[in-house]
């Protein structure tokens, strides 16, 4: 995977994009703007469609007939072409004379790549949370998760109690991670720290991108024992198992002591404050004095600010029952559970490292 760019670069590319909706929006009658919304629901669609069906894979070797590709994965010739030529309009693909098409880099990166591809994370959107997603007017209304009213089920009940939504959703965030590890590592500095406890760590794949930036280290990797009994696998495949101590449990109960630096990748953001403080007061109670605590998570930016943060936000309205937060709101969260906040970081992507120190 490719470097990040520096974390100011991306804010200014964001800044840069934001403006042109903007500019666009405002210069398209509100109809037409509208019509955008729709546009994006279609896209998500196709690019799903894409993915599921392998569509994209077929075309990494180079440019190839529409025919050709829908024999190989088992697709009507003419639909296909018709998805293809419809991909175009959202850089997927470009197509080629005589009904020919070939990747662009956004296509690319659609691309099935062990424990690497964002396509994991489009197949969980496509396959569970998209029935999901069509609960949000009911869960605004009733204040609870669009899973909850559609299953009867709390979310993580859900999503880890059926196997095959459970198998779906673990490699959906090991891809996360993947795409989030690079940019942790390269906007935080792991040397001096000899244990590392990834609390909630899911397949260990920021864990083991941390190790490979602090290679005196050792690391833990803890998560429920449904999860991390996947675990192993993964670790092998990234050269870190034998540095790696994998740990079942629940972090509500405890989490292993002895850390010098306990990290959690988007876990506090699944929960609302009373779970919140109990997951950090885990954290407190096997800290050392001297231990650090990093949270990777968006930080919710001021008004009328764009942000994914506040995108996100809806995510957990609807999947998760949790939700981002605002500097104050993590410093809080830190003050009550014998933390202090100490620094915000930005990165290449739109999390932050948000540090703090036993108080």
């Amino acid at each position: 995977m490719a470097k990040p760019p520096p974390p100011k670069l991306v804010q200014i590319a964001d800044k840069a994009r934001n403006g042109l909706r903007f500019l666009e929006r405002k210069l398209a009658p509100p109809e037409i703007g509208l019509l955008g919304f729709v546009s994006d629901l279609w896209g998500f669609q196709i690019v799903y469609a894409l993915a599921e069906l392998r569509v994209v894979d077929a075309l990494k070797a180079g440019p190839r007939a529409a025919d050709d590709v829908a024999k190989e994965v088992g697709a009507d010739a003419d639909h296909l072409y018709r998805l293809l030529r419809a991909s175009t309009h959202f850089d997927i693909v470009r197509e080629e004379p005589n009904r020919c098409f070939s990747l662009l880099p956004l296509g690319a990166a659609l691309c099935d790549v062990e424990n690497e591809s964002l396509r994991d994370f489009i197949i969980l959107q496509g396959r569970v949370g998209w029935r999901f997603w069509g609960r949000l007017t009911d869960a605004v209304r009733e204040g609870r998760s669009a899973i909850e009213i559609e299953t009867g089920k709390k979310p993580f009940e859900y999503l880890l109690g059926d196997e095959n939504v459970r198998h779906t959703f673990n490699r959906a965030m090991t891809a996360i991670s993947s795409v989030a590890a690079e940019a942790f590592v390269a906007a935080y500095d792991l040397s001096g720290f000899g244990k590392i406890v990834d609390v909630g760590g899911g397949q260990g794949r920021l864990l083991s991108a941390m190790l490979q930036q602090a290679p005196s280290a050792t690391g833990v990797l803890f998560d429920l024992p449904e999860v991390v009994t996947e675990a192993p696998p993964v670790l092998e495949s990234l050269g870190t198992r034998s540095r790696i101590e994998v740990v079942g449990g629940s972090f509500f109960d405890s989490v292993p002591a002895g850390g010098d630096l306990y990290v959690m990748k988007a876990i506090i953001h699944d929960w609302h404050d009373p779970e919140a403080l109990k997951i950090l007061e885990s954290v407190r109670r096997a800290a050392s004095p001297s231990s650090k605590v990093v949270l990777y998570e968006t930080v919710v930016t001021p008004p009328n600010d764009k942000h994914f943060a506040k995108l996100l936000d809806i995510e957990m309205i609807v999947h998760a029952g949790g939700r981002e937060r605002t500097r104050d709101e993590y410093a809080e969260l830190f003050r009550k559970s014998g933390f202090r906040l100490e620094r915000v970081l930005p990165t290449a992507g739109p999390a932050s490292v948000i540090e703090a120190l036993p108080a």
